[in-house]
């Protein structure tokens, strides 16, 4: 039979059609809702204990290992044998949303593994809550990795909804098999209803384009170029061999130790830390230098041992019966420790300014315009006034790491921690973030800094301790440190750098 023009064009404006398209697309829609939030359920249970993790994983086997229309089937013919009765529709959305489920587990654990850990641990250094990191921090990364696949997925929901055909489900498909059927014309009906499918995938693809565009790493609309960084020599006063004992101590580390299988990444560690004082810690690599640092505010708790934060334990609620503090009481006194990363760790869906003014605002109560007039007076101290509206995509390295020490300086801490703060950056940058450091020293903050930069912790530090393989071997005043009174190892070390 041939192909007739006018009953083609006849057939395409059919009522029963355009019906059975709308149906087509609720139905998609509700059984993808479905199965997006079952997803984040089951991705959630595969992070939980077992109790929890193994039947999420024998879901997400049956349901991944079985043919959707095997389980439309199933559902369709088992559940009345149960004395379950479902109408036609739930049936099927039982079935595609059930199904669907299994699928989107998967990525949704897939995104949320994209996002790194020093993301998490930036979060936990600011004093945000978990629940606070999930949402704020990890969820709006995450998404930029959920929502292709999941578009995707949602593509294939469109289609996959021609299986309840076979439960009779009056969907696209099975309209125009009925109308094939009384009117024989297959070819006519059959093209029209491939076109229907065509512009509601189109139409949808083009709202996925918009909702990745809206949730991708923003750019501001004018990149200017950085202005030329000086680095500034600062003048400190020589302190006493006795200052640690001196002043008053900010953080006091007891007896830290930390084990990752048979090496000791702490080996009975302790360090005191005086107010206004700049301590460097040195040392090769993997000698414990930045477990030290992450065990100061708990982010790598320690296997056994304490910290104090002006003189009250960071861990402990009761330190001689060991018993710990809850995970909320310990993010509000992470809160007292600013925390800068070697990998600068800040939130790529914030401004230079979001990032700054995050902490105060989540977590201090200080209202949003208030919040940000300071990120901008902190942004303009570090020399990135004209970048407040950047995002981290549109920074250089140097800049980005004096966005995150505006960002620690935010939240008005006790003690600023630095872990390798210049080893990701080019020597050109080096300059801009090493000349900000020296300046919050001169101005009295209290630090402790992880480097290698021996030039500049001969220069800036008030305190050198030097470890190696966990253990904390050397804690000088800087002039002993760096003079023949040094240790031999040290001057060893310091020859070899």
């Amino acid at each position: 039979m041939a192909f007739d023009a006018d009953v083609f064009l006849s057939i395409l404006q059919s009522p029963l059609l355009l019906k059975a398209a709308w149906v087509t697309v609720w139905v998609a829609v509700v059984a993808q809702a479905v199965g997006t939030i079952l997803g984040f359920v089951l991705a959630g249970m595969l992070a939980a204990p077992k109790v929890l993790r193994w039947p999420a994983l024998v879901y997400i086997w049956v349901f991944k290992g079985t043919p959707l229309l095997a389980q439309i089937l199933f559902f369709y013919s088992a559940l009345p044998q149960m004395g379950i009765t479902l109408s036609l529709v739930a049936t099927g959305l039982l079935a595609m949303g059930l199904n669907e489920g299994a699928r989107m587990a998967d990525i949704v654990r897939g995104g949320l593994m994209a996002v790194s850990r020093d993301q998490r641990e930036a979060g936990l250094a600011l004093g945000l809550y978990p629940s606070q990191i999930f949402r704020k921090v990890v969820l709006p990364q995450a998404m930029r990795a959920i929502i292709p696949p999941l578009g995707n997925n949602f593509s294939y929901m469109i289609k996959a909804t021609s299986l309840l055909s076979a439960i009779s489900f009056a969907e696209l498909l099975r309209v125009s098999q009925q109308l094939a059927q009384s009117t024989t014309r297959a070819l006519e009906v059959y093209l029209v209803a491939a076109i229907w499918y065509l512009v509601i995938l189109t139409i949808w693809n083009v709202i996925q384009g918009r909702i990745e565009k809206a949730v991708a790493l923003k750019t501001s609309s004018a990149v200017t170029a950085p202005p030329p960084i000086v680095e500034r020599e600062v003048v400190r006063a020589v302190p006493a061999p006795d200052a640690p004992s001196v002043r008053e101590p900010v953080i006091v580390a007891k007896n830290l130790n930390r084990s990752f299988g048979p090496v000791k990444g702490l080996d009975n560690v302790s360090l005191a830390i005086g107010k206004g004082e700049v301590v460097v810690i040195l040392g090769p690599s993997g000698s414990g230098k930045s477990t030290l640092l992450r065990a100061l505010n708990w982010i790598e708790p320690a296997d056994t041992g304490d910290v104090l934060i002006n003189g009250e334990s960071l861990p402990w609620k009761d330190a001689s019966a060991r018993i710990r503090r809850s995970e909320r009481e310990l993010d509000k006194r992470r809160r007292r420790l600013g925390m800068v990363f070697q990998s600068f760790a800040l939130f790529p869906t914030m401004t230079a300014r979001g990032n700054v003014s995050f902490g105060p605002r989540k977590l201090l109560g200080v209202a949003k315009a208030e919040a940000n007039r300071t990120a901008d007076e902190l942004l303009a101290k570090v020399g990135l006034a004209d970048k407040a509206n950047s995002y981290p995509i549109e920074l250089s390295g140097g800049q980005r790491q004096r966005v995150a020490i505006a960002r620690a300086l935010a939240m008005n801490p006790d003690a600023l921690l630095f872990d390798e703060p210049t080893s990701a950056l080019d020597p050109e940058s080096i300059g801009g973030v090493l000349a900000v450091m020296a300046d919050l020293a001169g101005r009295g903050m209290t630090m402790v800094i992880v480097t290698h930069e021996i030039g500049f912790a001969s220069r800036i530090a008030d305190r050198i301790v030097y470890m190696e393989r966990g253990r904390l071997l050397m804690d000088l005043p800087r002039e002993e440190a760096f003079s023949d009174r040094a240790p031999d190892y040290f001057r060893a070390f310091i020859a070899r750098s």
